[in-house]
């Protein structure tokens, strides 16, 4: 902490690379009595690193312009907040292996679909902090896209044949069933509607409200071609799997129509440089 009394911005031997903190000063240049919050990581003079936030505020006044700092030491707020995130990783993962402990078949189908769509999002979204989590939302909620079916007859969920149209409108309560379970459950994102509009199909032919285009959450649209992709690749107790090139070519030739054209050519690509789902 005396350490910190001491300094100024220009002190902090951070993580912060040149180049974004050039960008800082450049914004707070700009523009009249700008402010920017941002964390780092200093080094103290020991060689020791902990977490910091700076807050930096150009104030120009008849004095001259003066950089004001606040650098705050914030390690127990990132212990707090990782203790946060452990909890929560912890109870996603319960959810997730709810549904495939009833589900023999689909066992490791959320964690593939999460894969693929994770892969997808971080080609759509910006490389900072808040594409970083959207990335996250997509990745959380495709681990849970499929817990609705916990509220499904496992002998519907494992039937070795067809199913009749009886049993097959059951199983698309699974979007809306997903949505009841998740809805009061706390996550930092939408996570429950997500789930509830990742069977909608861009002309409305989806289910379980029939949504239409852009009215469809991207997050969703993006595990929708996800889930298309490995569920037609994979084993299913009434077919043998299909295999990549025709879930490929389905998302390929509905591009437009079911699926959102740019997720669709993201997938193609994340594909073409070599993905593969893990066993």
């Amino acid at each position: 902490m005396d350490e910190l009394k001491e300094m100024t911005p220009l002190d902090l031997k951070k993580e912060t690379s040149p180049a974004e903190f050039k960008k800082i000063i450049d914004y707070l240049k700009k523009g009249e009595n700008r402010s920017v919050v941002f964390e780092t990581v200093h080094t103290r003079k020991n060689g020791s690193k902990y977490p910091v936030e700076v807050r930096l505020q150009l104030h120009d006044d008849n004095m001259g312009k003066v950089f004001v700092a606040v650098i705050v030491d914030i390690t127990e707020r990132k212990k707090a907040e990782d203790s946060v995130r452990r909890s929560l990783e912890s109870l996603i993962k319960t959810l997730s292996v709810l549904v495939e402990s009833r589900d023999p078949y689909t066992y490791g189908h959320q964690k593939r679909v999460s894969e693929l769509a994770t892969a997808i999002a971080a080609r759509l979204f910006a490389d900072d902090t808040q594409g970083k989590d959207k990335i996250e939302s997509v990745r959380v909620a495709a681990l849970l896209h499929d817990i609705g079916k916990n509220a499904v007859p496992t002998e519907i969920l494992t039937k070795p044949i067809q199913l009749n149209k009886i049993e097959f409108e059951l199983v698309r309560e699974h979007a809306r069933q997903g949505y009841e379970i998740l809805k009061d459950v706390y996550f930092p994102w939408p996570i429950a509607e997500i789930v509830r509009q990742h069977h909608e199909r861009l002309d409305g032919s989806g289910y379980p409200d029939k949504l239409t285009g852009d009215s469809i959450c991207l997050e969703a649209r993006i595990i929708a071609v996800a889930d298309v992709v490995e569920a037609m690749s994979s084993h299913r107790p009434y077919r043998a799997a299909l295999g990549i090139d025709a879930a490929l070519e389905e998302i390929r030739k509905n591009a437009g129509r079911l699926y959102d054209t740019t997720i669709v050519k993201a997938c193609l690509e994340v594909f073409k440089e070599g993905f593969e789902f893990s066993d």
